[in-house]
């Protein structure tokens, strides 16, 4: 396997286990701390910018939204009842399952069903192309 797949492979499944954990609010969240310490920064020192920022006293519009999306996305419904899929996964009753052969007649060699032509040997002398 090429190491480009690899990569490729690997950087799919972090990115996947990332949003399936809702690291996308996490990424959205780091944003707007980023935004706001550039703009708290315009009218105080870098310090105070920081601790503006930091301080859950000043957060910004968009802030506000990663909040309001992760509260909405917690109280949804869940996309899977996992409480039902168990039942149908395991209902005894909707599987059919073949049973072994419980006397000798029963069972029959598998080749000779499928292709009886396998018995007889090849012709002698071998054809020839012309």
């Amino acid at each position: 396997m090429s190491r480009f797949i690899r990569i490729t492979g690997l950087a799919a499944c972090l990115l996947a286990v990332l949003l399936a954990n809702g690291g996308h609010w996490a990424a959205l969240q780091s944003i707007a701390w980023g935004r706001m310490i550039v703009e708290y920064s315009r009218g105080n020192s870098l310090a105070e910018a920081i601790a503006m920022t930091f301080d859950g006293e000043h957060p910004c519009k968009m802030c506000h939204k990663v909040r309001e999306g992760r509260r909405q996305e917690e109280q949804g419904p869940p996309l899977l009842k996992w409480e039902k899929q168990p039942e149908f996964l395991l209902d005894a009753r909707r599987t059919a399952v073949p049973l072994p052969p419980t006397v000798a007649k029963d069972v029959v060699a598998f080749v000779l069903n499928l292709r009886p032509d396998f018995l007889t040997a090849p012709p002698k002398p071998p054809p020839r192309a012309v």
